[in-house]
C-alpha cells in the first residue's frame, strides 16, 4: 500500500458588514475550462479511517492511503464532478479548501492514472519547464467586423460610445493551431478577445523553455496590460487549437482618453493594473491570469486615518491598494505601510480561520479594490494556478508575522 500524506487542517468560514465605502466597479465572470470540465475517475473505492482513508482503484486493486484533507477532497470531488463543484460544496458547507492541497491531490491523480481526463494530463505536464513548438503569428489581413461591444468582455463594462470608439478598428482574424500570438518583451499595443477555440499562457524562461501559467477559454481577453499601460507583454499565448480572435488596434488617441473624464470607468481599470503592475504579490503572475480576479472586486475609496479592519475580527475579503497608503499593525505596534499595488487581508481567506491577523488604517487617501470571500474563492476555484500562488504567498506573509512576534 502506497502513502500519500500531506498534514493540514480546515479553516471555518466567517462573515463581517463593511460599510461606508462607495463601490465604483462593475463585475465581470471569466471561466476557465479546466476547472469546470467533468472529471473522469477510475472505478475507485474509498474505505474512511480515523485519520483518512484508503483509496482502492477497482481494476488493479491498487491501494493508496490518504491523508483526512485528500480524502475528503476526493470523496466530494466525485459526487460533485468537477473542481468548481467540489469547491462551492465546502463553501456551501462553511469551509474553507486548501488550494495547495487540492492541487497536490489532483496531480498524484494524474501521475498515478487514477484521473483520466486527457486535458489535466496536458496542464501537469505542460507545468514543468520544456521546449514548446508553435509558428510565430504573421496574420494575414483580417475580416473587420461591427461586433457589439455587450457581447465582448471588458468592453461591456465600457459606456456604449467609448466602447464603439475603442472597436472602430477591430478585426476577426482565423489563427491556426499552436500560433504564437503575443510573445512576452514585445511592445506591440494591440488587445485580443478569444472569440472561438482555447489558448495557453506561458511564461518564458529561457529562449527554449517555457512553463504553462493558465488557459484560456472562448470570451477570455488578453493584452490588456500593454493596450492601456504601454508596457512590454508578459507572457506568450499561443493557441491549442484552431481559434477565431479578435484583435482589437491600439491608436494613439486612446492614451490621451483614458485621462478625461469621459472614459472613467477605463481609468478605473488602468489604476487597477497600474496597481498590479508594481505589486510585489502579483508582479510574478502574467496579468492575463489575473484578469478574472480584477474584475471580481469592486473599487472603493477612503478617506485618511480610517480603520478597514482590526486585528480579531472576523474577516470575508481581501483588499488590492490601488491609490494611497495603508499602516498594518499587530498589538498596537506599526509593524509596515503598504503601497500601491500591495494585496492585504488575503490571509484571513486562506490562512487563519477567518480572523484578521492585523489592524489596517489608511495612511492617507486611497482607493483600493475589495474582493469578497464568495467572489475571491469562485476566481480561485476557475484557476487553479493563480489560487497556488496566491494561497502560497499569504502562507509566506504568515510565517513572516510569526518571526516578528
Amino acid at each position: 500500500m502506497m502513502s500519500f500524506h500531506i498534514d493540514s487542517s480546515l479553516d471555518p468560514l466567517s462573515r463581517l458588514k463593511f460599510g461606508k465605502l462607495k463601490a465604483v466597479f462593475i463585475r465581470y465572470d471569466c471561466c476557465m475550462k479546466l476547472e469546470k470540465e467533468m472529471v473522469q475517475l477510475k472505478p475507485l473505492q474509498l474505505s474512511p479511517s480515523g485519520d483518512g482513508g484508503t483509496l482502492t482503484v477497482l481494476e488493479t486493486r491498487q491501494s493508496y492511503r490518504l491523508h483526512s484533507l485528500h480524502y475528503s477532497y476526493l470523496d466530494v470531488l466525485r459526487n460533485s464532478g468537477s473542481i468548481e463543484g467540489m469547491i462551492q460544496f465546502f463553501l456551501g458547507q462553511g469551509w474553507l479548501v486548501s488550494f495547495r492541497e487540492l492541487y497536490s491531490l489532483l496531480q498524484f491523480l494524474v501521475e498515478e492514472g487514477i484521473l483520466t481526463n486527457a486535458s489535466f494530463k496536458n496542464y501537469f505536464s505542460g507545468l514543468a519547464p520544456k521546449e514548446v513548438r508553435f509558428q510565430s503569428a504573421s496574420f494575414a489581413p483580417g475580416t473587420a467586423t461591427s461586433v457589439r461591444a455587450e457581447d465582448l468582455p471588458f468592453f461591456r463594462s465600457l459606456e456604449p460610445q467609448l466602447a464603439q470608439f475603442l472597436l472602430q478598428k477591430s478585426e476577426r482574424l482565423r489563427v491556426p493551431a499552436n500560433t504564437r500570438i503575443t510573445q512576452a518583451g514585445q511592445h506591440d499595443r494591440d488587445l485580443y478577445i478569444l472569440l472561438k477555440g482555447h489558448a495557453s499562457i506561458y511564461r518564458v524562461l529561457d529562449e527554449k523553455r517555457r512553463q504553462l501559467v493558465a488557459t484560456l477559454s472562448s470570451g477570455s481577453i488578453f493584452g490588456e496590460r500593454s493596450f492601456l499601460l504601454n508596457q512590454p507583454r508578459t507572457a506568450d499565448v499561443i493557441t491549442t487549437m484552431d481559434c477565431e480572435v479578435l484583435r482589437v488596434r491600439h491608436l494613439p488617441e486612446f492614451d490621451q482618453l483614458i485621462k478625461t473624464d469621459k472614459a472613467q470607468s477605463l481609468q478605473h481599470r488602468f489604476w487597477v493594473l497600474q496597481a498590479l503592475a508594481s505589486s510585489p504579490f502579483f508582479k510574478d503572475l502574467p496579468n492575463e491570469s489575473l484578469d478574472s480576479l480584477i474584475f471580481s472586486g469592486t473599487l472603493k475609496q477612503a478617506p485618511a486615518h480610517q480603520t478597514l479592519f482590526q486585528e480579531g475580527q472576523p474577516g470575508n475579503a481581501c483588499y488590492i491598494l490601488v491609490q494611497g497608503n495603508v499602516v498594518i499593525s499587530q498589538r498596537g505596534k506599526n509593524i509596515n505601510v503598504l503601497g500601491q499595488g500591495s494585496c492585504f487581508g488575503e490571509i484571513s481567506l486562506l490562512m487563519s480561520g477567518g480572523q484578521r491577523t492585523a489592524t489596517v488604517t489608511t495612511q492617507q487617501d486611497s482607493v483600493f479594490l475589495e474582493i469578497g470571500q464568495q467572489n475571491f474563492y469562485r476566481v480561485l476555484a476557475q484557476n487553479l494556478f493563480l489560487a497556488k500562488e496566491v494561497e502560497t504567498l499569504a502562507h509566506q506573509r504568515l510565517q513572516s508575522d510569526a518571526l516578528r512576534k
